[in-house]
């Protein structure tokens, strides 16, 4: 009796931890830790059994492997958001693993043994290496994820193979080596490096979720201020390095302070919502929109020069002044300041918002209600000091109403 088994079924309970750590909300990964735990004890009940020579409690083995291949297909359902009822994933991993079990009780080294551990052997390497890249972009592709599932399928026939009654017999003999080498792949790391993949895949989707909640606002959904400051200067280095303009608008909603006194928070908040969605809808993607902090939000506008990016300004001044927030028992008018900043060469992101701050206490001083353009110099080190400043204030003042809120 071969100790690869022994190996695959040793490397599955050191993954089984890895799998449970990583929470039950995540797709997919309930039914990966069941199917793993199984398919560790199922190899090490048929490696027992082997070495004892009891070939019927190695026929429940293959039985509790096949059903934790029924667990691996459930969780590719969910992994790969396949529309399929997971009736249909139990019967393809049943008839899988069946006819994988069939084959191996059948003989060994012969054309479809052959065929059967070269062509699982390429389709597991292919689902460990293509899995985690898959994921980005299967949605998209409905083929893509079928042809997943049909390689998972003969991953499964030929795992189940190598793992049969007749895989000891062809290691220990003179066979083929292309043969001998597929079993003894498929034995020692065909499944570990499966569950390790999809693992990785869960993982990669729970950091992706993570940075895209960070770089979002919580009650607006546009990017968060770090968010649009990094994107900022992605963006600004891009035009600037293409002798392209760049835009930057700086945008507060008119007495904010009156609408959370006057009509309580939870309107504020929804006003606030209101104004996102407005903004966002009429800007598309011409630039990318986050909420700096309170009711101040910032535009980037790649390839819009300062009369471009004016015109952009007065039309959101003119659509948030004509559409006001709330219900129709309870309308808030809504009006903005806009300050417009243009980016110069050697300028960086927080060149362009200072002076689009400078621009907005214009039209603040003039009445609200309308964009100003920022006068074309160099924000000076005291500029950046003021700048920073009022930028700690109107954090704290946000932090005090998020305080406010909630001892309410």
């Amino acid at each position: 009796m071969s100790f690869l088994p022994a190996v695959s079924a040793l490397a599955l309970s050191a993954i089984v931890p890895l799998l449970l750590s990583l929470g039950r909300t995540a797709a997919g990964s309930r039914e990966l830790s069941a199917g793993c735990a199984l398919s560790a004890a199922a190899i090490g009940l048929i490696t027992v059994a082997a070495l004892l020579g009891m070939p019927l409690a190695a026929m429940f083995g293959y039985v509790a492997l096949i059903a934790a291949f029924v667990f691996i297909f459930l969780a590719f359902r969910r992994l790969l958001a396949l529309p399929a009822p997971p009736a249909v994933f139990t019967a393809v991993a049943l008839a899988a693993g069946t006819a994988g079990l069939v084959i191996a009780l059948d003989g060994h080294d012969g054309s479809t043994t052959r065929v059967l551990a070269g062509s699982g052997l390429c389709n597991c390497l292919l689902l460990v290496i293509g899995l985690p890249t898959l994921d980005r972009w299967a949605a998209e592709r409905p083929a893509i994820r079928l042809a997943a599932v049909a390689a998972l399928a003969i991953a499964c026939m030929a795992l189940i193979h190598a793992l049969g009654p007749m895989s000891a017999v062809a290691l220990q003999a003179a066979l083929s080596p292309g043969y001998e080498f597929s079993l003894a792949v498929l034995q020692t790391i065909g499944l570990p490096s499966l569950f390790l993949a999809a693992t990785l895949t869960i993982r990669n989707r729970i950091i992706a979720d993570l940075r895209t909640a960070i770089a979002r606002d919580e009650l607006t959904g546009v990017l968060s201020r770090r968010a649009l400051t990094e994107e900022g200067e992605r963006i600004l280095a891009f035009c600037l390095s293409r002798r392209c303009p760049a835009s930057f608008l700086l945008l507060d909603l008119d007495y904010f302070k009156q609408i959370n006194d006057h009509y309580g928070h939870a309107c504020g908040d929804i006003a606030l919502a209101h104004f996102a969605e407005t903004v966002s809808g009429f800007l598309g993607d011409r630039g990318a929109f986050g909420r700096i902090g309170g009711e101040e939000f910032g535009i980037i506008l790649p390839d819009h020069t300062e009369e471009q990016a004016a015109a952009i300004a007065e039309a959101i001044c003119r659509l948030v002044r004509e559409t006001p927030a709330g219900r129709a028992h309870q309308r808030i008018r809504l009006t903005v300041s806009i300050g417009i900043a243009t980016a110069e060469p050697g300028d960086s992101i927080m060149d362009v918002m200072i002076r689009a701050d400078t621009a907005l206490y214009d039209s603040k001083a003039d009445g609200r209600d309308r964009c100003s353009l920022a006068r074309q110099r160099r924000a000076d080190p005291s500029a950046r000091v003021l700048a920073a400043a009022a930028a700690q204030l109107r954090q704290a003042d946000l932090s005090d109403q998020e305080r406010l809120r909630e001892s309410a």
